[in-house]
């Protein structure tokens, strides 16, 4: 299998697009650590390991440091390694919409905390582990949001690619890649609860292909760019979106 004995840290994987991912990548052999500030993350990692996989769950609040360090920890103490960073954890379902002149600065820092600074955070833990293995792969989960007028959800995804491209060049000697997916309208509980099903269909027929995506269309780039097939890919930003737009 692809991804045997590989470790994989998915964040946000308690739920929805995180989860799949976590499941996905156990379905091709890797042990993977599910981390999450939900509580029932522990519940999710159980439903892996009930279908024969490897899985942990670890409950972490990605904007803190002690608390991300702590994730690499259990993930090198459980497993020994780190070969995969899939920041996944998000603030999306819950986001509030709100003018850029009008948004409290609270919550610009609370969005850009855990949008932005967790997946540094994130990276900052295991990069040690990763370097010292001489390969590692961080996938950061962007959005089409990054190119649209979104407030400053579509702010810190723009952010966020900056930082792929920035820590790709700190890591790019090490053996270590760091890359970005930008996913495109997708059909799930988070977008359903952002997008009016009306809205939710005009996203639909902007794509080429004339569907929303799914989870395992994103999977299908993530695996790509955690596999050894990607290992001169680096600081890269790819959109996922069946066609919705295109960025030259």
């Amino acid at each position: 299998m692809r991804f045997q004995d590989h470790v994989v840290i998915v964040t946000g994987a308690a739920r929805g697009l995180g989860l799949r991912y976590a499941q996905r990548f156990a379905g091709e052999g890797a042990k993977v650590v599910l981390a999450d500030l939900r509580d029932d993350v522990a519940e999710a990692a159980a439903e892996i390991a009930a279908d024969g996989a490897t899985a942990i769950a670890v409950q972490v609040d990605v904007n803190d440091v002690d608390a991300t360090q702590a994730m690499a920890s259990a993930a090198r103490e459980a497993f020994g390694r780190i070969d995969v960073l899939v920041n996944n954890a998000g603030i999306w379902g819950d986001y509030e919409v709100r003018p850029l002149l009008e948004v409290d600065p609270d919550y610009w820092d609370f969005v850009m905390g855990v949008n932005v600074r967790g997946p540094l955070l994130c990276s900052r833990a295991v990069a040690p582990t990763m370097v010292s293995q001489g390969r590692g792969r961080i996938i950061n989960i962007s959005s089409i949001g990054a190119y649209m007028v979104s407030g400053v959800y579509g702010v810190s995804k723009l952010a966020l690619n900056q930082l792929t491209f920035a820590l790709a060049k700190e890591l790019g000697t090490a053996g270590v890649t760091v890359n970005a997916v930008a996913p495109g309208p997708i059909d799930n509980e988070a977008s359903r609860k952002q997008v009016p099903d009306a809205a939710m269909d005009r996203l639909r027929d902007g794509t080429m292909v004339k569907r929303l995506g799914d989870a395992d269309d994103i999977y299908g780039m993530i695996a790509y760019l955690a596999s050894d097939d990607a290992a001169w890919v680096t600081g890269q930003t790819y959109m996922v979106n069946g066609g919705f737009s295109s960025r030259l």
